[in-house]
């Protein structure tokens, strides 16, 4: 059993190099796609999280659609791609440096509305509708890159339909993967689903030899343990159906959709000592964890994340 630290906000960490984020109130981080100068941000955003001792990078794709010129898109991953090499990662995750993933936000992340914190979806987002689109997008960013990533991680996911749409797309990759929810209290998604029925759902399609993570991201640090609290004795009874715990909260805080910001992030030293809670307990049930930070973090965050934990 091993602990991963993952790296936090891609966005607040621009933010933190001077980049003005409200230029692209669609794409975010991926609107620095389509120039020379916003790619140079974005690499060095990339590599201040490896510097920071990052395990794990998560690429600038989480808003991307598969209405995204290829060229853009293939950049979201080798940027990625070029910090891990960089540092001399890759690979499988016991060889020294980090890996780099493949960020999937949900449906609900490119529509710039919030949805993907609520689950409130129209009624054309079916589940057949969500699994094109996030077919149509994965092959977008991987055809577009020479070389594909380490892993997969699907993030935000706010309701039961887009998750068994994802599950339906994970079925039999060999990519390591993870789905991480959204949700307004630890032991629910956004949509009212439990995560009991998630967690069900999500141990009948994966397959033992597979390398799957469940968890939480864009959370209040409070949604962590609750969420523990109902994972683990389903993981438990459940032996082998998932490799690890991956759990990046934001800094406190709710996001504004409509001023496209987050207000009443929590100051100070972030939620170091209530990692090390939940390392301990992910740990003692022998599974893997994964840990970072999302919206509010940014790479002074996560290095005093990794010190609290080492």
């Amino acid at each position: 059993m091993s602990t991963y630290i993952l790296d936090g906000g891609l966005s607040t960490q621009l933010e933190a190099q001077g980049v003005d984020l409200s230029l692209h109130p669609t794409l975010w981080t991926a609107g620095l796609l389509s120039s020379s100068a916003g790619r140079a941000q974005l690499s060095r955003a990339h590599q201040a999280y490896v510097a920071a001792g990052c395990d794990v990078i998560l690429s600038a794709s989480y808003q991307t659609s598969p209405s995204l010129d290829p060229v853009s898109a293939g950049f979201s991953l080798s940027l990625a791609l070029a910090a891990r090499d960089a540092a001399g990662g890759g690979g499988p995750k016991a060889l020294p440096g980090p890996r780099a993933f493949a960020s999937l936000g949900p449906w609900g992340a490119t529509q710039a509305d919030g949805s993907e914190y609520t689950g409130k979806y129209p009624a054309e987002a079916t589940e057949e509708f969500l699994l094109s689109f996030h077919r149509e997008r994965l092959a977008l960013l991987l055809g577009s890159c020479a070389l594909p990533p380490d892993g997969l991680a699907f993030e935000t996911v706010p309701s039961l339909p887009e998750l068994s749409a994802i599950l339906q797309l994970l079925a039999g990759d060999p990519l390591a993967a993870w789905v991480t929810f959204s949700s307004p209290d630890g032991a629910h998604l956004c949509d009212g689903t439990p995560f009991s029925a998630a967690f069900a759902l999500c141990a009948a399609s994966f397959a033992a030899d597979e390398e799957r993570y469940l968890g939480l991201n864009c959370v209040h640090p409070s949604c962590v343990a609750p969420f523990l609290d109902v994972l683990l004795p389903l993981a438990r009874a459940a032996p082998g159906a998932i490799r690890g715990v991956a759990v990046y909260p934001n800094n406190g805080g709710t996001w504004n959709a409509g001023a496209r910001k987050w207000e009443d992030a929590e100051e100070g030293e972030g939620f170091g000592a209530l990692a090390r809670e939940w390392r301990d307990r992910v740990l003692a049930e022998g599974l893997d964890f994964v840990v970072g930070g999302c919206c509010s973090t940014d790479a002074a965050h996560i290095r005093r994340l990794k010190q609290s934990l080492s």
